[in-house]
C-alpha cells in the first residue's frame, strides 16, 4: 500500500500535477485518495459526475516530503 503513495508522489512531483483525477475509480482507489487526504498529500478528494475522483494536491506537502534531508518522507515511509 505504501508502494502506491510513493509511486503516486513521484508522479504527482515529475508532472507538477495540482489535481489529480481517477477516471474509472475503483473502490480501492477510494481508499487509497482518502487514505493520502489523512497523510496531507490531497487536500481535498471529491467524487464528481460519474463517479470520476477528483483530488485537489497538497503542494506544500509534497515540497515538504521531498526535501533533500528526508525526514518527512522516511516518517512516511515508516509509517509514522
Amino acid at each position: 500500500k505504501r508502494l502506491m503513495t510513493l509511486m503516486q508522489l513521484f508522479l504527482i512531483h515529475r508532472y507538477k500535477s495540482i489535481t489529480v483525477h481517477y477516471v474509472s475509480p475503483t473502490e480501492d482507489n477510494q481508499h487509497q485518495t482518502q487514505k493520502m487526504k489523512r497523510l496531507e498529500i490531497f487536500e481535498t478528494v471529491n467524487t464528481e459526475i460519474g463517479q470520476i475522483i477528483v483530488a485537489t494536491v497538497n503542494g506544500a506537502r509534497i515540497k515538504e516530503l521531498l526535501n533533500p534531508d528526508e525526514v518527512a518522507l522516511k516518517k512516511l515511509i515508516a509509517k509514522e
